[in-house]
């Protein structure tokens, strides 16, 4: 980070475009009068950086944020690791996509689940951003587009993790779980090809088997893996004597959407307090060369009417006047990475959160 963002060593000087000739020493052949010609000047640079900070790629920023928190979170035996699944925050029956670096969760005392890579949690989340311009020219502080945008990417992971901690005892119900569209066949069950039957309708011709395998061959090898390990394309789903599903095939199969659920994640509302309905949740959130830590306090019957537009918890206030329908957000200073004295006091409130949140709770 420090060869794109330190500037302490910066130093810029001018020097000629081309060097001038050395003297020839009183040549007989040398017919110049002497005297120094104009060259045109150029601006050089010597110091740390070998680029601008805008052109520092993600994931040097994303990994020096998470070895950061992972040295906080070893000594109470958590993880700082990056989600398996891509995050997506659910609104009743839409998915968004949304920005999450790494999750902080606790390692299970359980010797053969912490194997197996089963986290408890999450703890709380993280997230990096690439962007370094918030405002333009003619927009006041608070106002610019980009600023106001910035903020619902770091609203959107909070509520997303709150989501994450609300499903401890919980059981997962599909996108389309128990629905007619997700159990019932096509068309009313009268027989009906697909795919195959449009092509055999259609004036093109069909491939030969000889062409058909050279495709598959081809298929097979060149399929890109995308960043959360999972093969992309339609064609990852595998059928269970590990051939490769035709289009037709996979047109024809009938259920429910994929899971939205972390398999090797055992939801819990590790630090929440008893009887409250509202969870405190944190994110550790950076953009250029700093840092910041995040606190959202939402209830609970928020997350329920937001996930399923329903809820059972009633509505009430707590002792500091915060309604079920408020999300009160609060947030430290910016933190720079690269100056020690902050760079210490940012670990401290790392390190709080920690604390905080493994505390021993009464009766445990």
């Amino acid at each position: 980070m420090a060869q794109y963002w330190d500037s302490s060593l910066d130093n810029y000087y001018d020097r000629p475009a081309t060097p001038q000739p050395e003297s020839s020493g009183g040549d007989p052949m040398d017919v110049d009068d002497g005297k120094p010609t104009q060259s045109e000047m150029v601006t050089m640079y010597t110091g740390r950086r070998t680029g601008a900070g805008h052109e520092m790629p993600e994931d040097i920023r994303e990994e020096t944020i998470r070895s950061f928190t992972e040295m906080a979170a070893w000594p109470f035996g958590c993880q700082a690791s990056m989600p398996t699944l891509p995050p997506r925050l659910t609104v009743r029956t839409l998915l968004f996509p949304i920005r999450q670096s790494f999750g902080a969760a606790r390692s299970p005392k359980d010797r053969q689940l912490a194997r197996k890579g089963v986290m408890e949690g999450p703890l709380f989340t993280g997230q990096c951003r690439p962007e370094t311009t918030f405002r333009g020219a003619d927009e006041k502080p608070g106002s610019g587009v980009s600023e106001v945008c910035d903020l619902y990417r770091e609203v959107g992971a909070m509520l997303l993790a709150a989501q994450e901690r609300a499903r401890e005892g919980m059981t997962e119900v599909k996108p389309g779980e128990g629905k007619w569209w997700a159990t019932r066949p096509r068309w009313g069950g009268a027989p009906n090809d697909g795919i195959e039957g449009d092509a055999n309708n259609s004036d093109e011709q069909p491939a030969t088997a000889a062409e058909s395998g050279k495709q598959d061959a081809g298929g097979s090898g060149s399929r890109k893996r995308s960043k959360h390990g999972h093969a992309a394309g339609p064609g990852s789903r595998r059928s269970g004597n590990g051939r490769r599903l035709s289009n037709s095939e996979r047109w024809k199969q009938v259920q429910p959407g994929p899971s939205v659920w972390d398999k090797r994640m055992t939801y819990m509302q590790i630090g929440k307090i008893q009887d409250s309905p509202f969870d405190d949740i944190y994110m550790v959130s950076s953009i250029n060369h700093h840092l910041a830590i995040l606190h959202l306090r939402v209830h609970r019957r928020y997350l329920d009417m937001l996930t399923t537009g329903e809820s059972e918890w009633p509505a009430g206030t707590d002792s500091t006047g915060q309604g079920w329908d408020e999300l009160r957000l609060r947030r430290t200073r910016w933190y720079d990475v690269l100056d020690g004295g902050e760079r210490v006091e940012a670990f401290q409130g790392v390190w709080r959160i920690f604390h905080y949140l493994m505390r021993r709770r009464e009766g445990s």
